[in-house]
């Protein structure tokens, strides 16, 4: 299935597939909740078809004995390599037997696809390990890596690859179609939060983080204020919702560093403003900047080395709130 966002890129694929002109390895840079997964997959069924693409216009058929393998889970020619865990990169192990997967002969005789999720999660030898394989590709295989951004990827790689970007919603449409799937209003600012992404917006609400994060949000901003009582109090709730809540609070930083510069539109947390004044009245404009820098690295730190004491660490970042007049 595809998503109504996805439908201009997909065009382009399918120009490139009836007239026979896909790369051997595509790289589609997509952030999480937007989808790729489904485009991926749509892409992967449609190459797989005994149809043909060309011949079915550019998508699958639905109804060959390929399609339903692929519909059923079980296609022995669409292989998928991702992190065992958010967090955790792509080892060299899976690298290597994705290479062996692209030199075998195709069991139903036709292409065979190799979807990397989280290709940018790849370590420096799985990646070096995958260059050899896409700079001389098999015949009869086609890569498909997806990726958040193309910062942790190799250069070398991207070289490889067709990259393709798929852009995501204006906000307001986003908002429109999650209030369409989970039939309720939502805030604006929750749409921020997640980027603009259509499906991580609807499982965040479906998850309850948009009520724990309005708790912590609370909590945060009581911290705040002198004395900065309630410390443990955020911490524990952090560390509870893992390290993506100090992605949520340097937005909200960031959102009381414009209020000191006098922006008051267009702020991530429009539903929250109150609280957005209050924390900016009594922090430190030096103080929110080193805060924001040290929560963004502190956010890196956990995402790349999952298994560090992250409450410690949190502990000592909100303590920076204390330090400062």
């Amino acid at each position: 299935m595809l998503y109504p966002w996805q439908e201009n890129l997909w065009q382009g694929w399918q120009q490139l597939l009836v007239q026979g002109r896909m790369h051997h390895a595509i790289l589609l840079v997509a952030p999480h909740g937007s989808g790729r997964e489904a485009l991926a997959r749509h892409l992967a069924k449609t190459v797989l078809c005994q149809n043909g693409a060309a011949g079915a216009g550019g998508e699958p058929c639905g109804v060959c004995h390929s399609c339903k393998l692929f519909d059923a889970g079980t296609h022995p020619d669409f292989h998928v390599i991702a992190p065992v865990q958010d967090g955790k990169q792509i080892g060299v192990d899976a690298i290597r037997q994705c290479n062996r997967w692209a030199v075998e002969t195709s069991q139903l005789g036709g292409e065979r696809i190799l979807l990397i999720d989280g290709a940018d999660s790849m370590g420096e030898a799985a990646a070096n390990a995958l260059l050899k394989t896409l700079e001389e590709p098999p015949s009869g295989c086609q890569f498909v890596l997806l990726a958040s951004s193309l910062d942790n990827l190799l250069p070398t790689i991207n070289s490889r690859c067709n990259k393709w970007r798929l852009a995501m919603p204006q906000e307001q449409e986003t908002k429109r179609w999650v209030e369409k799937q989970l039939m309720q209003s939502i805030k604006l600012e929750t749409v921020r939060l997640n980027g603009s992404a259509p499906i991580a917006t609807q499982q965040f609400i479906e998850q309850g983080q948009d009520i724990r994060y309005t708790k912590l949000l609370a909590v945060f901003g009581d911290f705040l204020r002198p004395p900065n009582f309630g410390l443990y109090d955020v911490a524990g709730l952090c560390t509870k919702e893992g390290h993506n809540s100090l992605k949520w609070l340097s937005y909200f930083l960031v959102d009381c560093m414009k209020w000191q510069q006098g922006v008051t539109t267009h702020l991530v947390h429009s539903e929250s403003l109150p609280l957005v004044e209050q924390a900016a009245a009594v922090i430190a404009p030096m103080t929110l900047l080193e805060q924001i820098r040290e929560a963004n690295s502190l956010y890196q730190k956990l995402e790349r080395h999952p298994g560090l004491n992250a409450e410690l660490l949190i502990v000592e970042w909100l303590i920076g709130f204390m330090n400062h007049p």
